[in-house]
Order: structure tokens, then C-alpha cells, then sequence
């Protein structure tokens, strides 16, 4: 698979070939969270991000989290 590159609201890139290693890596670099499941992570990120901006972050599937992140401005796919 393709990889994709993805700037992060702080400025900070994250390259995947799919959503599910988008998540992963997210959690890996996570200051709260890198050591749950990307699952928990997930729900855990969707709560923090929810409190501090109102914004629904879909938790279910790690193509929905990572929409929802893109469409909400936390990340931009850069190629």
C-alpha cells in the first residue's frame, strides 16, 4: 500500500499506509495513552478531543477516527 503523510494539528507527521497504522502510530507517540489498545486509545483521544473542542471523533473503526480527525482539522494528508 501507498503510504500517505499526515501533519498533525502541533505540527508533528505521522506516514501510514492505512488508517489502522495511522492510529497506531498516533498512540506509539502519545504522552496519555501509548500504552493501551489502539481501541482504548481511540475512545480515550475521541473523549480529550470532545472536551477541548466540541468536536465528535467517531471511536468505532480506525477509518472513522481518522476521518473525522481529518474533517475536523486535527490532521491534513499532505501526499
Amino acid at each position: 500500500m501507498k503510504k500517505k503523510t499526515y501533519t498533525l494539528q502541533d505540527g508533528d507527521t505521522i506516514i501510514a499506509s492505512c488508517a489502522s497504522e495511522f492510529v497506531t502510530q498516533l498512540r506509539l507517540g502519545s504522552r496519555f495513552d501509548s500504552e493501551c489498545t489502539d481501541a482504548e486509545y481511540m475512545v480515550n483521544f475521541a473523549e480529550r478531543y470532545r472536551q477541548q473542542t466540541t468536536a465528535v471523533i467517531r471511536s468505532d473503526t480506525a477509518e472513522n477516527f481518522l476521518y473525522d480527525l481529518s474533517d475536523s482539522g486535527y490532521i491534513s494528508d499532505v501526499k
